[in-house]
């Protein structure tokens, strides 16, 4: 599961479902007798005079328990409410930032545009040491998001480490609505949407990108869905319906009797042919699966990444007669070829585990050229793609007149795949495996090709020889050329 915790709740595939408030009937009457008559007798008599609210949350989290279903969960009335803001992108009494755990302390490592803590100077990369005077050195992220948290107008003092600079920042908490869609046109007429969550206004909001893209003149797309927990199966489904032509099969649910239920595209696609491409990574989940899964299945885009989370499962709320509502999953789905991913996950056409390059990789596969040409510059780390700026330091090392490259981004800049498995290093090109490493204990290879140092594999400028790749070098920059 993401290990980074949003202030921004990460959501899950679920459908609100239509049943109605459970009644008792048969052996339920009797296990529910049976539970009310242990509740009743321990909080008669138990020592510690537990409180029957204690009880019942005791009882409820022990149903879930037996469940063994990692989904369920139990929701009171306001529980519900922040769980639907939070996949609708609103937010209620927050700053705007996105925080993950660090050493002792946590990291900022997102600032919503637009949100009290992007107009009080926050900034990515700075290290929340303390909320409101109190130290929180250790605690665990749930407490922090809480305690930064409130309710709306009222202030929150937060003592930030940047760099060696200390600062304190009063923000005022507010109620934020964060779009879940962003997109923008790259280079080479590419549209580029960003999908966070599946909330339900996703559809609508990417149907605009892709009126505004076409309006400037797009020619290409790239789909991110990287670290998407899911949302909203059927805004997914609205997605779908840009491209697939009318009633054509998006995924199959199938319950735990085995009943089968097909969901269709509604609508007539807006685009019938355009080169795409789909970004995912491990935390791309659940209705992020279903998206990529039918284009992949379909062969509209392209998968660039690495393998998705594997969430292919589905949940439904139900709510309950007392109040309240219970969340679990009812149902698995399958991709339009039929494929169970749960705990598997989507296979990518192109792997690219380097994230800084994802994108970029993304953007070449949709320009395809006769060659590929990568700059490094000594000692500054400066990378650029085919004169295009990497957002990635490139950082080389020197064995006497010898260069040696970090190996999975140059050859993943370079458009190889990478992989390492029980000690062997395979790079493949699209047309197959080219080059295969076997390394010793301490993960050097026998010609002394790759060298292992700091954590990080380095390559040889042999190496880049048997890959074809050309090599031209000075004091200020290193040029490798691979014709394609």
């Amino acid at each position: 599961m993401p290990k980074r915790l949003l202030i921004l709740v990460c959501a899950l595939l679920f459908v609100f479902s239509s049943f109605k408030p459970a009644e008792a009937v048969g052996d339920l009457e009797n296990g529910a007798a049976m539970v009310l008559e242990l509740m009743d007798l321990m909080h008669q008599y138990h020592i510690s005079n537990p409180d029957v609210s204690v009880l019942t949350n005791g009882a409820i989290q022990g149903l879930l328990d037996s469940l063994e279903d990692p989904y369920a969960d139990y929701f009171s009335d306001e529980e519900l409410r922040q769980f639907t803001d939070a996949i609708n992108g609103d937010l209620m009494g927050v700053v705007g930032i996105e925080v993950m755990a660090g050493e002792g302390y946590p990291l900022v490592v997102g600032v919503i545009p637009g949100t009290p803590a992007a107009r009080g100077g926050v900034k990515a990369g700075d290290i929340i040491v303390a909320i409101d005077g109190q130290d929180i050195s250790g605690w665990p992220l749930v407490d922090v998001v809480e305690k930064i948290r409130g309710p709306s107008g009222t202030k929150v003092v937060l003592k930030l480490h940047r760099g060696d600079v200390t600062l304190d920042i009063e923000l005022s908490r507010a109620d934020v609505h964060v779009p879940s869609v962003q997109y923008e046109m790259l280079a080479g007429k590419t549209g580029y949407i960003s999908v966070a969550s599946f909330g339900s206004s996703t559809g609508r909001e990417f149907d605009d990108a892709v009126r505004r893209l076409q309006g400037q003149g797009m020619e290409s797309l790239i789909i991110d869905l990287r670290n998407n927990g899911g949302g909203f199966v059927l805004e997914a489904v609205d997605i779908l319906d840009n491209f697939l032509a009318e009633n054509t099969l998006v995924a199959s649910i199938v319950d735990g009797k085995g009943n089968r239920e097909d969901i269709r595209s509604q609508k007539k696609p807006v685009i019938t042919s355009l080169p795409m491409v789909v970004i995912v990574n491990d935390l791309s989940a659940s209705a992020a699966e279903i998206l990529a899964g039918a284009l992949q299945d379909y062969k509209m885009a392209t998968l660039v990444g690495n393998v998705t989370f594997g969430k292919g499962v589905v949940q439904t709320i139900i709510p309950l007669s007392s109040g309240g509502a219970l969340k679990m999953t009812v149902s698995k789905y399958l991709t339009p070829a039929g494929n169970d991913i749960d705990k598997v996950g989507l296979t990518p056409d192109h792997y690219v585990f380097t994230n800084e390059l994802q994108r970029e990789v993304a953007w070449q596969i949709l320009h395809p050229g006769d060659i590929l040409r990568l700059t490094v510059e000594p000692g500054t780390g400066r990378a650029a793609l085919n004169g295009r700026v990497l957002d990635l330091a490139i950082n080389v090392e020197k064995r006497g007149s010898i260069y040696l490259l970090p190996l999975r981004p140059v050859l993943e800049a370079l458009l190889y795949q990478v992989f390492w498995q029980d000690g062997v290093i395979k790079v493949l090109s699209d047309q197959g495996e080219v080059l295969s490493i076997n390394l010793n204990g301490d993960g050097i290879d026998s010609r002394n090709e790759i060298i292992l140092k700091g954590g990080v594999s380095y390559l040889t400028e042999n190496i880049l020889k048997q890959l074809n790749i050309d090599i031209i070098k000075d004091e200020n920059k290193i040029a490798l050329t691979r014709l394609k």
